[in-house]
Parts: C-alpha cells; sequence; structure tokens
C-alpha cells in the first residue's frame, strides 16, 4: 500500500530502477587507440614495450619508418589512423614482407581485431611483436598528466617549427624560381639590346651610304636623286627590323623590371619565413631540452618520439641556419 511504501524506505529503494555505468570494454580501449593519428598509436605502443626498444636502434627507427609508411599510403596522411586492404598489401610490399593474396587476407583477418576490414598500426604492431592486446590497451604508461602536457606542449613546439621550416623552404623554392625568372628575362634585355645595336648599326650603314650616294658626282643624276630619296626616306621612317628590334627591347625591359620586382618580394618573403623557422625552431629546442632533461619513470617512447620528430624537422632547414643555431646555443650554455 502507499502507507506503507512510505514507512518503508528499503521497500521504496527496492521499486527505483538500479543505478548503470556503462565500463569500456576492451574492444572499445582497442577502437579508441586504434582511432588516433598514427604517430600518436606509435608513440603509445613504444611507451607501453619500451623493453623493446631502448637498447635496439633499429627497433626504434624500424617503427618511425612503418609509421611514415602508413603515413604516406593514407590519403588522409598524418591525420589518418587506419589502412584498407589493398593499402595494407602495399605497406607489407614496401617493407619486403610480400604476401599472395590468400596470405593476405589471412594476414588481414588475423591482424584486424576488431573486424572493420580495416588494419590500424596499432593492430599491426600487435601482430608484429606478438604481444595480447588486450594487456597492451590496459598497462598505464606511468606519466601523470602533467608529464603529458608538457610532452604534448613540446611536440606542438616541434610540428610548429616543421610547418614553418617546410613553409620557409617552399618560400625559398619561389624566391629561386623568381630569381631565375629575373636572371632569364635581363638575358632577354641582353640580347635584345645587342639586337638593337646591331639594326642600330645596319641602319647607321645604309644612312651612310645613301648620304654618300647623293653627294657622288660620279654617279648619274638619277642615281643620287634616288639615294637622296632613299636618304630621306630612312631618316623620317627607320628600317622595319630596327623598329621590331626596339618594340623587342622595350617589351623585354618591361619584362624584366616586372620579374625583378617579383624576385625582391620573393626574396623578402623568404627571408621573413626563415626568421619564423628559426624563432620556431630556437622554442622548440629549449622546450625539447628542458622537458628531456627532466628525469621520468615512464613515458620514454614519447620522448624518443618527440626529439626523433625534431631530427626529422631539422631537415627542412638550411645547414648554415642550423649550424648558426648551434653555434648561438653552446655560446648561451657557456655563458650559463
Amino acid at each position: 500500500s502507499q502507507a506503507e511504501t512510505r514507512q518503508n524506505p528499503r521497500y521504496s529503494l527496492r521499486r527505483l530502477p538500479p543505478l548503470r555505468f556503462k565500463m569500456a570494454t576492451d574492444m572499445d580501449k582497442l577502437k579508441e587507440l586504434s582511432a588516433k593519428k598514427y604517430a600518436d598509436q606509435a608513440v603509445a605502443f613504444m611507451n607501453v614495450y619500451w623493453d623493446k626498444f631502448y637498447k635496439n636502434e633499429k627497433a626504434r627507427e624500424e617503427l618511425w619508418t612503418w609509421t611514415n609508411i602508413f603515413i604516406k599510403l593514407d590519403k588522409k596522411k598524418e591525420k589518418g589512423c587506419e589502412l584498407n586492404e589493398f593499402d595494407a598489401h602495399r605497406f607489407l610490399e614496401q617493407i619486403d614482407e610480400t604476401l599472395s593474396v590468400k596470405d593476405m587476407r589471412e594476414f588481414l583477418r588475423s591482424v584486424d581485431i576488431d573486424f572493420n576490414k580495416m588494419v590500424s598500426l596499432t593492430e599491426y604492431l600487435v601482430s608484429k611483436f606478438k604481444v595480447d592486446w588486450k594487456v597492451y590497451i590496459n598497462t598505464p604508461i606511468g606519466m601523470d598528466e602533467k608529464r603529458q602536457k608538457e610532452l604534448q606542449d613540446a611536440r606542438n613546439a616541434v610540428i610548429q617549427a616543421k610547418e614553418k621550416a617546410e613553409n620557409a623552404m617552399a618560400e625559398k623554392k619561389n624566391s629561386d624560381k623568381a630569381a631565375a625568372e629575373a636572371k632569364a628575362a635581363a638575358e632577354e634585355v641582353k640580347a635584345a639590346l645587342a639586337k638593337v645595336l646591331s639594326e642600330e648599326k645596319k641602319y647607321q650603314s645604309k644612312l651612310a651610304k645613301h648620304e654618300k650616294d647623293s653627294k657622288d658626282t660620279s654617279l648619274g643624276v638619277v642615281k643620287r636623286n634616288k639615294a637622296a630619296n632613299l636618304l630621306q626616306q630612312l631618316k623620317a621612317k627607320p628600317t622595319l627590323s630596327l623598329q621590331q628590334a626596339k618594340i623587342t627591347l622595350q617589351a623585354a625591359e618591361r619584362k624584366s623590371t616586372k620579374a625583378a620586382k617579383k624576385a625582391a618580394n620573393a626574396a623578402i618573403i623568404a627571408g621573413e619565413a626563415l626568421k619564423r623557422a628559426e624563432q620556431a625552431f630556437a622554442e622548440a629546442e629549449e622546450k625539447l631540452k628542458e622537458i628531456l632533461d627532466k628525469p621520468v619513470a615512464g613515458g620514454n617512447g614519447s620522448s624518443w618520439w618527440l626529439n626523433r620528430e625534431f631530427e626529422e624537422a631539422k631537415k627542412y632547414m638550411p645547414k648554415s641556419k642550423l649550424a648558426k643555431m648551434m653555434k648561438k646555443r653552446v655560446k648561451a650554455e657557456e655563458k650559463a
């Protein structure tokens, strides 16, 4: 009865629906990890199984290479997380693990833990290193949130430095192209000027000849008058070839002026882009040094990957600038 319910709270509670909390299953955790970007998947695996990597440079570099092949094959590039059957086969071909179509499908079935007919880097690594995926996805990496944030901040700085270096490289190519075009345009002016001088010489030679013939008493009146008439015509209107040569020269000069201006602007833009890249690299290097100098119990894979990304980013910077940055850093350390 209603009276009994009010008097007996235990009875009332039993009538309420039980509270339910949905716990993430191992498969949910695997799917979440497999949905991360390739680099994040690689770092996660390296963090948990650092014992397989820390004394094995070959293994570290192989993981780096595999990750970048996945990225290269995926249309989404760095933002991707898994490959389809065709691209997974291409991946195996590139690392010299070619399989027949039948063996490939069997391999995919064995690797594709979540049965979505796609192969994530995580699934490949689990298969390659023959680890228990359930143990893997439930193993903590031993990093607190502060350390993870520091690593992510440093990584963002490295990524930004690489992007700015790539932009600087692109602007340098634009500048070099503009400079080459300006040089070619200047050569066209030089050639056009030479043509004008050549035609001018021919023109003056004709003027001199007609001038001479018009005054040569050894010639008949008709020839002298003809020469005088031609002389007046040439003075009034130079030869067509000379006129065309001058028009070509004027066009070449306009083109050269425009190209030179474009090259100058491109050089300024390239210089500014390089300065921004240098600044970004200096900031990234400072953050990297600060975080790598700290002793930590976990996240060694993250630290190694971060340093490897920075070394890779350096390839986009001119060697002369890297040497300058190194010299500057050494001086700063000596003063400290």
